[in-house]
């Protein structure tokens, strides 16, 4: 409830200013001024409305996925907008302030100029919209490809891993996308696959197209995975069951070794899931039962917070996702005061850490200067 009521203040809130700056200080028909403030208002609330459509069940999938699509990058845009017309503002003041210290006053750069301003929101509208489409494009193509090669005199041979993270997939994630982004990973030719979280994000019973396309996925040494929180938000027990009927290993307080290596990979629920949900607490010596201290081990978990907790259990690498890298500038610095590890490689108390981007986007399928990814882990002899 808390959440759905700072939502709806700071989307107002949002609202406001945007509506404001951009028609009202302007002269143009109203009819024009009550359709730019329509297409803000169902921007900032198309969150809520695509939920209570989801849980209703009053449009059919078929209707609903390209209706959702449209909505969500129409909330994409307006946080752009939003935060463009911020910085255009930040900067304008900056500069007309420090033109007055400097005698240098003018009209044409006063932001309370009306007549500049109405120039200032085309330009800005026009960016939103460019930025808006680059975004799509960024959230919807296949994911690149990200290297990140390991050095350890504890393992006894190289291994080639796959990470795949935060795909999020739902009854609206086309199939061919799926199909596109397995066929990228078996063409790399990984030993084995792991899967930090968030691969799925509906009931297990609306995405059957889509997994059996997930379903291709293929690795001599096995696919593991340890579960996100929105496996959790869509029944993970189910999830569980669903994961080992398509052949991949779920890893929860347990671990495993890799093939016939000395690599042991373990998982751990979500952080915040096991914060909120007891039955779901996290349990290192249990995902460390089966290992010695001359293996090389690793550990799945979806959220990166953990990191700090491990150094006493001896891990040399875990693997994360969750952030999305911030997935839509600016929110980076929103998501950054959360999430002390953002994105990329960290060495946090002598243990390699990697952040994926992730493969797939949440809400909108936009990405912004967060770009997504699929990681290939080299493990190399030392």
């Amino acid at each position: 409830m808390l959440f759905f009521v700072g939502f709806f203040v700071i989307s107002m809130a949002c609202s406001v200013i945007t509506i404001k700056t951009l028609v009202g200080y302007s002269d143009m028909k109203l009819l024009y001024k009550l359709m730019i403030a329509a297409v803000v208002l169902l921007g900032w609330f198309s969150f809520p409305v695509i939920r209570f459509l989801l849980r209703t069940g009053w449009m059919s999938d078929q209707v609903f996925a390209p209706f959702s699509m449209l909505a969500y990058t129409l909330f994409g845009f307006v946080f752009i907008l939003f935060s463009m017309i911020i910085l255009r503002d930040i900067v304008w003041y900056l500069i007309y302030g420090s033109a007055r210290l400097l005698g240098r006053d003018s009209w044409w750069l006063n932001p309370k100029n009306i007549s500049v301003l109405g120039y200032a929101n085309m330009i800005v509208v026009f960016l939103s919209v460019a930025l808006s489409s680059y975004a799509l494009y960024e959230g919807t193509r296949v994911p690149a490809v990200k290297e990140v090669n390991i050095y350890s005199p504890l393992l006894k041979q190289d291994l080639r891993l796959v990470q795949l993270s935060d795909l999020h997939i739902t009854r609206t994630t086309p199939v061919s996308r799926v199909e596109s982004i397995v066929e990228k990973i078996n063409s790399l030719n990984p030993d084995a696959i792991v899967m930090t979280g968030d691969i799925i994000d509906d009931n297990v019973n609306k995405i059957e197209n889509q997994l059996n396309a997930l379903a291709g996925l293929a690795a001599p040494y096995g696919i593991y995975s340890s579960m996100g929180n929105h496996e959790f938000y869509n029944n993970m027990n189910a999830w569980s069951y669903k994961f080992k009927q398509l052949g991949f290993q779920t890893l929860f307080n347990k671990g495993v070794f890799i093939g016939n290596s000395n690599v042991f990979v373990s998982g751990i629920p979500d952080a915040h899931t096991a914060y909120m949900h007891p039955d779901f607490n996290i349990n290192f010596k249990k995902a460390l039962e089966g290992s010695s201290r001359d293996n090389f081990k690793i550990l799945l978990s979806h959220n990166p917070e953990i990191a700090n907790s491990i150094s006493s259990f001896n891990y040399q690498l875990m693997l994360s996702g969750h952030t999305h890298g911030g997935q839509i500038f600016p929110f980076h610095y929103l998501v950054k005061k959360a999430n002390k590890y953002l994105s990329g490689d960290y060495k946090v108390n002598g243990i390699d850490l990697h952040v994926s981007n992730g493969a797939g986007t949440w809400g909108p399928s936009m990405r912004l200067f967060a770009p997504s990814e699929i990681a290939v882990v080299n493990l190399y002899k030392k």
